[in-house]
């Protein structure tokens, strides 16, 4: 029984790794849960891992407040506790038994808060003063946070990333915050100027200029550069033209983030956005962030003047590949957007040996304590090497030298990491080397085949943020148009 019970497990796994569409992979998950007992973990609220009893008891006040439409206790009860991890429910290991997603109390709970949240903002205002409620939820956005997806660099394997964002896009839960570098700055061009109809199968047919691959090769063999920069120029201009961070908002709603890194030694990378630099174009970040240090020059930003004309921006400073610096900016997605949690898309390969390591290694081993001071070691080995070459008038070696320290320097780890296995390429795709348009294809799928099994935890992250940002947003729409109203009320007695 044993054996045909392991037979059959390991013929669904076969089949899941194969799946061509997320009804089939998550009917194939569900039936090799059930098979395993995860499923019945699942409904089974037990579990050392997390407060049951907490969550159990705020879930059922929650119910018993919405069944008696009682919105004052509703919002009296979310005041006392409204963040992501509540009783340990938003722990990674809670989604590692389990295919099909975590507990069933877990899933409950947050559909339960978003069904309060939604109650608390259709009360009316002799119930819940207007003003009252506005600071609710400005309160709530400000504890729960937000999520974001970070995009990184990875030339070619881009394409990994249109599979990844589709998904998201398709199911709902795309974060309003994206970040990208090099390659992920193209997926934000795209995204933060276009809106979810017109990005409805808008990355599953777009392609790049395969010229791109070929200038690259070129530059390897030692002929110039001229070849990269036209191609970088050609690809970049087809899918967004000189619009700037803030008209992009504007027409979107979404927060994009491009990150820079400086040319020069003295300057600092840089997070382009629309609140740190609203009047730059998304295309002069774009091709600075794909402007990798000795393969194509660095590029001089450009924005737009007080008549809309096109001029030089930060005059005489020329910027390079982001992922170099800043491939992942957690911090200053924190500090400018209330992130608190992220969604990472990798196919960064200078990132390889960060993702050995978390891949392969158990928090709080031996062989994950060794390889964190190697780390360490090998960071400020480099730090020494740049302090000791510095008197060597060579820029060459020491450009090399702070952009190896850079990559050492950076995170590449965020709370659901949806990673890119180097396995499924070929040498040139980073480059843009395709044999076909199938090959592109199978890209693609393997960017939605990698977020099929992280699409529960996304959703238990996202959802509630989500909805707070949503109502938010309608009532910070309603506090401009009540004033009005009041007045016209006013002159009509």
């Amino acid at each position: 029984m044993a054996i045909r019970k392991r037979y059959k497990l390991n013929k669904l796994q076969g089949s899941l790794r194969e799946a061509m569409s997320h009804a089939e992979w998550l009917s194939l998950a569900t039936e090799i849960d059930e098979l395993n007992g995860a499923g019945q973990w699942r409904s089974s609220a037990k579990s050392r891992l997390y407060d049951a009893h907490q969550i159990k008891v705020r879930s059922d006040r929650l119910v018993e407040f919405l069944a008696g439409k009682d919105r004052r206790e509703l919002i009296y009860h979310l005041n006392e506790g409204l963040h992501g991890n509540m009783g340990g429910m938003g722990k990674d290991v809670l989604y590692q038994r389990a295919l099909t997603g975590t507990k069933t109390l877990i899933q409950d709970y947050i559909e339960t808060l978003c069904r309060a949240l939604r109650e608390v903002a259709a009360a009316s205002d002799t119930e819940i003063p207007f003003d009252q409620k506005l600071d609710f939820f400005r309160r709530a956005s400000h504890c729960y946070g937000r999520s974001a997806l970070t995009l990184s660099g990875g030339g070619g394997l881009i394409y990994f990333h249109h599979g990844v964002v589709d998904t998201l896009l398709s199911e709902g839960l795309l974060p309003n915050v994206l970040s990208g570098a090099s390659a992920g700055s193209w997926m934000c061009a795209q995204i933060g100027t276009r809106t979810d109809e017109e990005l409805v199968a808008y990355f599953d047919e777009k392609r790049y200029d395969a010229n791109v691959g070929e200038s690259s090769l070129k530059l390897f063999s030692g002929m110039a550069q001229e070849a990269a920069v036209s191609s970088r120029e050609r690809t970049v201009d087809a899918f967004v033209d000189n619009i700037t961070f803030q008209e992009a908002f504007e027409h979107t709603g979404r927060y994009i983030n491009i990150s820079i890194a400086p040319f020069e030694r003295h300057q600092t990378s840089r997070l382009m956005n629309a609140i740190t630099s609203p009047n730059v174009t998304i295309r002069s970040a774009a091709k600075a962030s794909s402007s990798v240090p000795g393969l194509v020059t660095p590029v001089q930003l450009e924005a737009k003047d007080s008549h809309g004309n096109i001029k030089p921006y930060l005059r005489g400073r020329y910027w390079v590949d982001g992922s170099m610096s800043e491939d992942l900016p957690f911090k200053r997605l924190s500090r400018l957007f209330g992130v608190n949690h992220y969604i990472v898309s990798m196919i960064n390969p200078l990132a390889i040996p960060f993702l050995r390591h978390f891949k392969r290694t158990p928090e709080g081993s031996l062989s994950q304590s060794v390889m964190e001071m190697a780390a360490v070691t090998a960071k400020h080995g480099v730090k020494t090497a740049r302090r000791w070459s510095s008197p060597i008038p060579h820029r060459g070696l020491d450009r090399a030298l702070s952009t190896l320290y850079q990559v050492l320097d950076q995170s590449y780890i965020g709370d659901i990491n949806i990673l890119f296995d180097y396995r499924q390429a070929r040498s040139g795709n980073a480059i843009f080397q395709y044999n076909n348009d199938e090959e592109i294809r199978e890209m693609i799928l393997n960017g939605r085949r990698a977020v099929w099994p992280k699409l529960c935890q996304i959703r238990n992250a996202v959802k509630v943020g989500q909805a707070i940002d949503e109502i938010l947003a309608e009532l910070e729409q309603e506090s401009v148009i009540k004033p009005h109203e009041k007045k016209l009320a006013h002159i009509t007695q």
